[in-house]
């Protein structure tokens, strides 16, 4: 069982390194909610997007290391931020909560096992929220598994319901089985020839099975879908609107400008790689949060 679960864990990074920016960056995303300069309208909330952690001196392109995950913890606090989740995200658009004046969401795909060893103390410290995207087939092997290898291990049932009591963590869907690239499809995305009617049986089964796992975990449904090496179809968002999820993540590195319910539903976000300062990573969103309030006071 070990060499099963080693190798569906590598496959999954493995894949992503592969794959290289592609894995981010959807091209059919990129023409879409793009603003004009000096016509952004609502709040400003940049979504960061983590993998693993190690607490070795060095990572790779999609594991951190704990030294990286605290510089930029450091960061968000003198600069002002305050962490949210994406459930804060949907409160505001619904009227029943407010945001913050820099607002930021920290996102963790995959549900590696390092969040509950490493990153629980750092977040805590920090009093940082945490968005975690649950690979469903994982958490039912790692349960069943007794396995803890921090370089791969996953989050079992147990740990995602002493976590989610916190107040630090919020678990969503990041797919059951379909976290993959075989037999044509990638991701959750519809294969060639597959019909819609196909599509969308295997996607709202897949899906589904992810919201009753999470729900028996923590007592909550999840209330947004973060889509597997941001791959999806043309009918995707319509599926997964209609199954009831309030928002749908990307990974198309651009800003978000939160105004109202449908902004929710191509909510992007930037890579946090390992190697990378942690000014650089934070420069990419912060000019063009300084050019939208520059615009909005007159200036450029």
């Amino acid at each position: 069982m070990k060499k099963i679960i080693m190798g569906l864990t590598a496959l999954i990074m493995g894949i992503g390194l592969v794959s290289g920016l592609a894995y981010y960056i959807n091209e059919d995303r990129a023409s879409e909610g793009v603003y004009a300069e000096g016509e952004e309208s609502g709040i400003f909330v940049p979504i960061l997007m983590y993998h693993n952690i190690t607490d070795k001196a060095y990572g790779n392109k999609y594991t951190v290391t704990k030294a990286e995950l605290e510089s930029d913890l450091k960061y968000i606090d003198e600069k002002g931020y305050t962490t949210v989740g994406i459930n804060d995200l949907i409160a505001y658009v619904e009227g029943n909560g407010e945001l913050p004046e820099k607002p930021i969401v920290l996102t963790f795909d995959d549900g590696y096992e390092s969040l509950y060893v490493i990153g629980a103390p750092l977040f805590e410290n920090y009093n940082a929220k945490v968005v975690v995207g649950v690979i469903g087939e994982l958490t039912e092997m790692f349960t069943k598994e007794e396995d803890h290898n921090i370089e791969y291990s996953h989050l079992n049932m147990e740990e995602i319901n002493e976590m989610s009591k916190t107040g630090i963590f919020e678990f969503q869907n990041h797919t059951y089985y379909l976290h993959k690239i075989e037999n044509g499809r990638k991701g959750a995305a519809k294969k060639k020839g597959e019909s819609e009617e196909q599509y969308s049986e295997l996607l709202k089964k897949d899906l589904e099975k992810v919201n009753e796992q999470i729900l028996e975990c923590t007592g909550r449904k999840p209330t947004a879908f973060i889509y597997p090496y941001g791959s999806f179809s043309d009918c995707s968002d319509g599926i997964v609107k209609e199954l009831g999820f309030n928002a749908i993540v990307n990974c198309t590195e651009k800003p978000n400008y939160i105004d109202g319910p449908e902004d929710l539903y191509t909510l992007y976000r930037y890579l946090r790689p390992s190697g990378v300062g942690t000014a650089e990573v934070f420069g990419k969103f912060e000019k063009l949060d300084s050019h939208a309030s520059q615009t909005a006071a007159g200036g450029l």
